[in-house]
């Protein structure tokens, strides 16, 4: 008897704080989330709280929405984020450096038993935002994405924007959205 009732007092305790943690990120405005981008349809779009999620000091996530096939008619996620200091610059660098990325991305795994995915990655530049356009097929049934990461340089930091989608002309069109 005790020992169930014990059992069940740590379950009532670690149910208490984990609602403590969710109720203090929300009195801190932590699990609020906020619209990355202004887009022209954006009833649609789920916002998702990333902020909660991210605890170094030099990442601010600046939104996260999401979209799906039975809400708008496809599925697409969009991001947006503002990193500072030594993380910011190693970003670049790899946002400058397609083939390598691809590389990367397309290195296959020893442990895996499904072959590597197929990656295309290309410079791609949108105004003052410079970045890749990626597309990447693979898995057990060969899903295929296609994803843009761009980022802009301001005084001391910079803000990145990656939008994934299923379809070429709906990555585009988001991306050209987000970076007007």
């Amino acid at each position: 008897m005790r020992k169930g009732l014990a059992r069940y007092g740590v379950r009532a305790l670690f149910a208490g704080v984990g609602l403590l943690t969710l109720a203090g990120c929300s009195l801190f405005g932590l699990w609020a989330g906020d619209p990355a981008v202004s887009l022209p349809d954006s009833r649609s779009w789920v916002v998702l709280p990333m902020r909660a999620f991210v605890s170094r000091e030099n990442i601010r996530v600046d939104g996260l929405q999401l979209c799906t096939k039975m809400r708008c008619g496809y599925d697409a996620a969009i991001e947006r984020f503002t990193v500072t200091g030594p993380d910011a610059l190693a970003i670049e660098r790899s946002l400058a450096e397609p083939q390598r990325l691809a590389a990367l991305l397309a290195k296959p795994d020893a442990k895996a038993k499904i072959p590597p995915p197929k990656v295309s990655v290309d410079s791609f530049g949108s105004g003052d935002w410079k970045g890749i356009q990626l597309a990447m097929t693979g898995g057990k049934k060969a899903h295929h994405i296609n994803a843009y990461a761009v980022g802009q340089r301001k005084t001391g930091e910079t803000s990145f924007i990656v939008v994934i989608a299923g379809e070429p002309r709906i990555a585009r069109k988001l991306i050209d959205e987000a970076t007007q």
